[in-house]
């Protein structure tokens, strides 16, 4: 089975490199096309990508089509792979704000569609990734999907009707994390400390509080409040985030991200 991707950007980067890593696609099974030769180029380079000349010669050739370019490019690449797309093959699309529906409208009737999200965490294997089938895909469509993203993390299969939702928090809030990551950072070069020492703090302390979080049976209050002392140190920083608007700026943060969402679409 051959699994070809239009558009070799960063996460479609990181999905080849997750499958070569994995050991169980084959080398030669990889095809790939990109605007800019130099991604394809590198990337035949480290992991044996199979280059193409075309969208279209990656269509004809691969059993797995993955989509992976931005969201406004599709009208300019669809029109030329659409006559060649079967209802033998496999489409994936990883393009935000798309339904399934969009692309059953342009391809012929039967062929399969399952839309993916994943994360820029699958760079180190840990993206959080939601499938969820189109109108002609069936179960067997849906299991190979996840085999490929399996390659990357977790993945996780929802109604087509929660994608927006999981991609402000899987996806997007990422970026806020980042953000978090270098307030902390910033504060502690404020109180003395090195920059990379205070990012390597802050990053040990997120992922330790992560993983506390998913391993814990309590909620995420319960663990804060662990931590929090009587008239200690870590409640007044709590109150001093709560009065801040901490919460409500994450919330309005992931609403907005929902809400572009779905103007894209």
């Amino acid at each position: 089975m051959k699994y070809g991707f239009i558009g070799l950007g960063n996460m479609a980067g990181a999905i080849l490199r997750g499958m070569h890593r994995s050991g169980d696609f084959a080398r030669d099974t990889l095809l790939g096309y990109n605007r800019t030769a130099a991604k394809t180029e590198a990337l035949r380079d480290e992991i044996g990508l199979v280059p193409c000349a075309s969208a279209r010669e990656v269509a004809e050739r691969a059993d797995v089509l993955v989509l992976a370019v931005k969201p406004q490019m599709l009208p300019d690449v669809l029109p030329h792979i659409r006559d060649v797309v079967t209802p033998n093959q496999l489409v994936i699309s990883i393009a935000a704000g798309r339904p399934t529906t969009y692309y059953e409208d342009i391809f012929a009737e039967g062929v399969p569609v399952v839309r993916v999200m994943p994360n820029i965490n699958a760079k180190v294997g840990r993206s959080a990734t939601a499938v969820c089938a189109g109108r002609y895909a069936g179960q067997a469509h849906i299991d190979l999907a996840r085999r490929l993203f399996s390659a990357v993390g977790t993945v996780f299969t929802l109604q087509e009707s929660q994608f927006a939702a999981f991609m402000a928090i899987a996806g997007a809030s990422g970026a806020f994390v980042h953000l978090y990551i270098d307030a902390l950072a910033s504060a502690g070069v404020k109180a003395g400390l090195a920059r990379s020492f205070a990012e390597e703090l802050a990053c040990q302390t997120v992922i330790g509080s992560a993983m506390l979080t998913q391993q814990s049976d309590k909620h995420p209050i319960a663990l804060m409040d662990e931590v929090c002392s009587p008239g200690g140190t870590t409640i007044e920083g709590v109150h001093t985030l709560k009065r801040l608007g901490f919460e409500s700026a994450v919330q309005q943060a992931v609403q907005a991200v929902i809400e572009k969402d779905k103007a894209l679409g």
